[in-house]
């Protein structure tokens, strides 16, 4: 028995989690089934509710064309309007009833006639004073006619030179409603109806000699979204509501509560028998956990022991040489500040001290990424005056308290086409490159002018280019060694250290499409010419002189990575209106076929099956006037030296910076779509 009790122990423990999980489970299936029914449900009725408004805003089209025809100029001719009429009910056997109205809602013309008995003022006010208010086509609320008959009205504006001069009405039965519910192929055990503004049913599946009452006398609904709903002719409902979008209609599907809690009926049973036996269980665990407890207590405990002093050993020795790496950075500053508390320009020192060895680990990360980089990834507008205005305060700390800093901008400066991250390493680069040449202090000048076509200092330059330039004076460089300063680990440093600072900034500006050029005097400092190939996007607004950044309304974003894909969704909420996503190229396309209003897509670039620049290519062969914007934290194509007309931002990026991107990316495709082609295949 005693070997036994292990065993059971063991197989009980082993069971209680699996029932949980079983039990679990079960509830989570039974829930995502009760989900994907209101989900159902909604996906019904906004299926009815569009086809319905589809249909109603055909049949306002076709009255809208009517009344823009000349036969409607005003005076009408009664024998026109009569033929014309007579014309279109036989071809649009719907339209009961055509009529045209004056602008205080009295009906001027009617066919069929009105009766003498009938009243000729408008009886559905509510919708013609809609009209009158917007000046456009309306759908009327339901009403019940002189007959007792329920039928409602369209209704389109007749104007002429810009000012309503009647109103042309086409009245409408509901049972054109009622075929559009039928044809939406709903189960026979779910009802539909509709119901206007005032609440007052329009069609329904089951009953429609009740059109024109209110709608409780179909089903009684309360709240919006999904509810419940008690049938008059008995039975209760899970309703989905979804309101037409240019109508105050609204279209609700109903299924029985009965199927509806059959999964909850069956979740609960699950539930209950999974506990009855993780009871059952538990208590006999509990039970052979205490004989076990009781009979092997002194050696449990002995070995417990020995398990903790060498586990502690180990966890001792593992975490203190991870906080002492850790730590070791901040020793010396905890240290100075504990010494000097008061000083306040001693603290501060030495939190820079402390915040420049965080820092430096990264600058050492980008550093190595840029030389590494073979292509102009990144690259996009940078304004420099802007751009150097900002970066002035870290580049000064690039030098030391003995050498004074001017950078000279002129205001007409063009922009130029670059990797902002390397335009950035590569001035800190050259600014260090200066400060280890001027150890007793000295000056340092950054400047920058225009340089035109074909005034370059490199001849296999094309183009027009901006001349960054970084003048110090230090010692200056040997000749022979001017010429090997970019060379990878060449270095005429006193410590002997590799440098790799100027082969960066070299790296950097040949992936830029331009180059730099270095000169020296023996004595009397150095100079680095840095050259940029001019941007030919526009300026883009300064911050004070633009509003809000210039995005569009529906934007389509592409990852395949859902925490990168909501990360960029979640950073563009609330700026751009309509948002929609896709994990895949298959998918955006799918979603560009059933959303045409898209203006701008946004692409991961490394993505299976399609990537993003495939995804671009394909929607251009679709849409060359659609703006594509690809994105990407690594790409080895880019990384190769692939060309890519669309523009690229590097992850992780600012909404600035995707907007430029949109901007320019609008721009090229609006001056394209300008572009008008010749047809050759005419002669003469």
């Amino acid at each position: 028995m005693n070997r036994a009790r292990p065993a059971l122990l063991l197989l009980s423990a082993s069971l209680i989690p699996v029932i949980i999980l079983a039990a679990g489970m079960g509830w989570f299936f039974v829930a995502e089934q009760r989900k994907s029914l209101d989900e159902g449900v909604r996906a019904r009725a906004a299926t009815i509710a569009a086809t319905v408004q589809r249909e109603l805003n055909t049949q306002i089209q076709l009255l809208s064309v009517i009344a823009d025809s000349p036969r409607f100029d005003l005076p009408v001719s009664r024998s026109s309007f009569t033929e014309t009429a007579r014309r279109l009910r036989e071809r649009v056997p719907g339209w009961e009833q055509i009529r045209v109205s004056d602008e205080v809602g009295n009906v001027v013309l009617s066919l069929p006639p009105l009766e003498a008995s009938s009243s000729r003022r408008v009886i559905d006010t509510e919708s013609y004073d809609r009209l009158l208010r917007s000046g456009e086509g309306v759908i009327g609320n339901i009403v019940i006619g002189p007959k007792g008959q329920a039928a409602f009205a369209i209704r389109v504006p007749i104007e002429r030179k810009d000012k309503l001069r009647a109103v042309l009405s086409a009245v409408i039965r509901p049972a054109m409603v009622t075929n559009l519910l039928h044809a939406t192929g709903l189960p026979d055990t779910w009802p539909a109806w509709i119901v206007d503004g005032q609440d007052r049913l329009v069609a329904s599946t089951g009953s429609p000699e009740l059109a024109g009452k209110k709608g409780d006398e179909f089903a009684r609904f309360s709240g919006s979204g999904v509810g419940l709903a008690n049938l008059k002719a008995g039975g209760d409902l899970r309703v989905a509501e979804v309101a037409l979008e240019e109508t105050p209609w609204r279209v609700r599907v109903g299924i029985p509560l009965a199927e509806y809690d059959q999964l909850a009926r069956k979740a609960w049973m699950l539930l209950i028998a999974g506990c009855c036996f993780t009871l059952l269980l538990s208590g006999a665990a509990a039970v052979l956990l205490h004989r076990e407890v009781n009979a092997r207590h002194r050696e449990r405990e002995s070995i417990a022991n020995w398990q903790r002093m060498d586990a502690l050993g180990k966890l001792t020795g593992q975490a203190a040489h991870d906080f002492n790496n850790l730590l070791m950075v901040f020793q010396s500053g905890v240290e100075g500040i504990k010494r000097r508390r008061n000083d306040e320009q001693r603290v501060t020192q030495f939190l820079g001290h402390m915040s420049d060895g965080v820092a430096r680990g990264k600058a050492i990360t980008q550093r190595l990424l840029s030389f590494s980089r073979r292509s102009n990834q990144g690259a996009t507008h940078i304004e420099l005056d802007g751009k150097l205005a900002d970066l002035e305060p870290l580049l000064r700390q690039a030098l030391n308290d003995a050498i004074v800093m001017d950078v000279n901008v002129p205001n007409d400066l063009w922009p130029v086409h670059a990797d902002p991250a390397g335009l950035e390493i590569a001035l800190i680069n050259l600014l260090t490159n200066a400060r280890e040449a001027m150890q007793n202090g000295g000056r340092v000048t950054v400047s920058a002018r225009n340089v035109p076509q074909g005034a370059t200092v490199d001849p296999m330059l094309r183009g027009e280019f901006v001349a960054l330039t970084v003048t110090d004076t230090g010692k200056g460089v040997e000749p022979p060694d001017l010429l090997r300063v970019f060379e990878p680990f060449f270095s005429t440093k006193e410590n002997g250290r590799a440098g790799l600072g100027l082969t960066q900034v070299h790296s950097f500006a040949k992936a830029a499409g331009g180059t730099v050029k270095a000169t020296s005097l023996i004595g009397h400092g150095s100079a680095f010419i840095l050259m940029l190939p001019k941007s030919t996007a526009p300026r883009m607004p300064r911050e004070h002189e633009g509003p809000e950044l210039d995005l569009p309304k529906t934007i389509l974003i592409v990852d395949d990575t859902p925490a990168s894909l909501e990360s960029v969704r979640l950073a563009l909420d609330g700026l751009v209106p309509t948002i929609y996503t896709a994990s895949s190229g298959a998918e955006a396309l799918g979603i560009l076929e059933r959303h045409p209003d898209v203006e701008s897509v946004v692409s991961d670039i490394m993505m299976p099956e399609m990537s993003g620049i495939e995804l671009a290519e394909a929607i251009a062969r679709k849409d060359t006037r659609l703006p594509v914007v690809l994105m990407t934290g690594y790409s080895d194509k880019l990384e190769a030296g692939l060309e890519i007309a669309r523009p690229v931002v590097a992850k992780p990026f600012k909404n600035e910076d995707l907007a430029a991107a949109l901007a320019a990316e609008r721009l090229k495709t609006v001056q394209l779509g300008n572009v008008v082609r010749l047809d050759t295949s005419s002669k003469g």
